[in-house]
């Protein structure tokens, strides 16, 4: 996994990610910390992102600032229909001054719940550097979220196994990621705050595991949901963030 890239316009570093065009994960530089602002109701994603950017304009924070975003979509798609929306998303992020340069620096979660999908793509939450009296920060970090797939070869681990052994086989893997993915970015995985898991399946197969990963510790919270590509039935993102708000 490659190393971090700086982004001092924004006061965060991130991996690259794979595919594009979101980031593997950011973290905040010495001197900010992150804020994760939670939106009322569902906002679909076209007006929730003029609603982070006027946010960070009322608080003086440049476009730049934004670190990650948190979706929801109405039903998980096809390769070619992520494929496009993915288009629309870069193009949305463009629009309101939000990085969208290659590399994308920008981290992403994506699901399609279970319960009341909504009618159309919607913002979920985003999260924002803020700077920091002097000396302070710089130990915040987002990963993004992970499903079972892989890029190198192509592929999915346990595919269509959703036992309790193909579900632990999953968990395993994408554990793994996201911990290598903290590393990556200099950060320390004992600083979790919160993560959240996407899935339709029983998680009793992968309890010994959430535990001795320290995740059970942190009020995990369990979204009954398809990650957003067909195909795929496992999904985890953390972070650790200093600031949350409800908006």
């Amino acid at each position: 996994m490659s190393g971090a890239i700086a982004v001092p316009a924004g006061g965060y570093s991130y991996l690259v990610g794979g595919p594009p065009p979101f980031s593997n994960g950011v973290a905040a530089m010495a001197g900010y910390r992150l804020t994760r602002v939670r939106l009322r109701g569902e906002v679909p994603l076209a007006e929730g992102l003029a609603m982070a950017a006027a946010h960070l304009a009322g608080i003086g924070r440049p476009g730049a600032a934004l670190v990650a975003c948190e979706l929801r979509s109405p039903a998980p798609m096809t390769r070619g229909d992520f494929t496009t929306f993915n288009t629309h998303y870069v193009g949305l992020l463009r629009k309101h001054g939000f990085g969208a340069a290659e590399g994308y620096p920008v981290a992403r979660s994506n699901m399609a719940p279970l319960f009341a999908p909504p009618a159309v793509n919607t913002l979920f939450a985003f999260t924002y550097t803020a700077p920091v009296e002097a000396g302070a920060g710089g130990r915040d970090y987002l990963i993004s979220g992970k499903p079972e797939s892989t890029a190198t070869p192509p592929g999915v681990i346990a595919p269509g196994l959703v036992s309790p052994a193909g579900m632990a086989a999953k968990a395993a893997y994408v554990i793994a990621e996201l911990q290598a993915r903290v590393a990556a970015l200099g950060r320390d995985w004992a600083e979790i705050t919160g993560a959240q898991a996407y899935t339709m399946h029983s998680l009793d197969g992968i309890m010994d595991l959430l535990r001795s990963s320290g995740l059970a510790n942190v009020g995990l919270a369990l979204f009954p949901s398809y990650p957003p590509v067909v195909g795929l039935d496992f999904e985890i993102d953390v972070r650790s963030v200093s600031v949350e708000l409800v908006v």
